[in-house]
């Protein structure tokens, strides 16, 4: 009987400390982005503060207008752009250090998958599926490339930082890189190029404009 009883204690214990080392069940995601006070889930838009330049061996071309549309829920998933639209003004067509001009048009809109996290003061906001063609007019004549996001999912990250009591806020790619796509390229497209440009981001007001102001928290 006593035997009995010590491998009953014994038992006991053990399931004890096993459910003592179970790991805690997973919390919900914590919310990113608030509007108000309250979570903000919905179309955002990147409004670009300094010029998108994409560079190569061959040269840069950059834009000094435009925009990124987006939708996001309020836990920083499911960022899904659904406009990608770059000119200059004056323009519209955006400038190439080649002395000639250059467009850009996304491909395979929309492009699902991205997300928005943030703690300790900064973050990052990462679209996936990226692709571009430019087309650009250079002494050798009209060049055609294209071009996907280098990260993970061709993806491109910007890192992002809090508004403030005066701005909005950011998000800033600084020589992002990017690979070229053989298919519907010039043979003289090089095979990679860095894409930086800087943005402020705005919550959609109940008015359709694109004026709400969004903080981010851990």
């Amino acid at each position: 009987m006593k035997h009995v009883r010590k491998l009953a204690l014994t038992a006991a214990a053990a399931a004890a400390g096993t459910a003592l080392a179970a790991p805690p069940a997973h919390a919900a995601p914590p919310t990113v982005i608030l509007a108000n006070g309250s979570p903000y889930s919905g179309n955002i838009r990147m409004v670009l503060t300094s010029p998108v330049s994409v560079t190569t061996s061959l040269g840069t071309a950059s834009c000094n207008r435009g925009n990124i549309d987006a939708g996001v829920a309020s836990n920083g998933s499911n960022l899904n752009v659904s406009v990608y639209n770059f000119y200059n003004s004056p323009g519209p067509a955006c400038t190439n250090s080649a002395g000639g001009t250059s467009t850009t048009t996304p491909v395979g809109l929309p492009w699902n998958g991205g997300d928005l996290s943030y703690a300790s003061g900064s973050g990052t906001l990462r679209i996936n599926n990226v692709q571009v063609t430019s087309s650009s007019s250079t002494f050798l004549g009209p060049i055609v490339c294209n071009y996907r996001g280098s990260g993970p999912s061709n993806s491109v990250t910007f890192s992002v930082v809090n508004s403030t009591g005066t701005t909005q806020v950011r998000a800033t790619a600084s020589g992002a890189s990017m690979t070229k796509v053989d298919a519907g390229s010039n043979i003289l497209c090089p095979g990679s190029a860095t894409y930086s440009a800087g943005f402020d981001v705005f919550g959609q007001t109940s008015t359709g404009a694109y004026t709400q102001k969004l903080v981010l928290t851990p």
